[in-house]
């Protein structure tokens, strides 16, 4: 099955970006968690713009809108203090996934969708330890809420019904590799040296 190829395929770089994340350090502070957001929004934002591009949607079979993440980034930024000059002049990924073909994007929404479970224990992490709620900076990782869990089911369900139909798994399996690549240099640039990794600032 796609989804178990999927999650062995991408297991060493899903690890790789789950240890460098400062989402659940019980030292995260306010100002790191912001300049998180604000990486994260640099990251979709693009990204989304591209998969609002693509012309293949017909074929991959899902509604776009339902997956938008970046308003609800921005959503989270503003709640914390930024402005919209902030936001619309944010840095932006420039190197992201081949989005061309529906396997490709399908590869993608594998990585995209799949951040939303971990999203409820960093939603939990940060009403416990900052205050945060989905309504004054948490919206992002609260993603589709306790509809969260059925959302991904059904995503997998239309995944592994593409997979069968058109037999691009490797095509799928190389574009999720590459999406968790690309979001991992965009996250986590090169640390300075003597930096603690909960105040990392993120030359923004």
């Amino acid at each position: 099955m796609i989804l178990s190829r999927l999650k062995q395929a991408t297991q060493t770089r899903h690890a790789a970006l789950e240890s460098r994340s400062i989402l659940l350090d019980p030292l995260l502070s306010r100002t790191a968690y912001r300049n998180c957001l604000r990486r994260f929004f640099g990251y979709y934002a693009p990204l989304e713009l591209s998969l609002l591009g693509a012309s293949i949607w017909s074929d991959a079979g899902i509604a776009h809108p339902e997956w938008q993440k970046a308003p609800l980034l921005a959503q989270d930024l503003l709640n914390l203090g930024d402005t919209p000059d902030q936001l619309s002049h944010a840095p932006q990924c420039q190197s992201l996934p081949d989005l061309s073909t529906a396997a490709r994007i399908f590869g993608c929404l594998y990585v995209i969708e799949g951040a939303t479970l971990g999203g409820q224990i960093v939603t939990k992490h940060l009403n416990a330890s900052l205050a945060i709620t989905p309504h004054s900076g948490g919206a992002f990782f609260r993603g589709y809420g306790e509809h969260t869990g059925s959302r991904w089911k059904s995503f997998g369900k239309q995944l592994t019904a593409f997979a069968l139909k058109s037999g691009y798994d490797d095509e799928i399996l190389a574009s999720a590799n590459k999406t968790f690549e690309t979001l991992d240099r965009w996250l986590y640039p090169v640390q300075q040296v003597g930096t603690p990794i909960h105040e990392i600032a993120y030359q923004l």
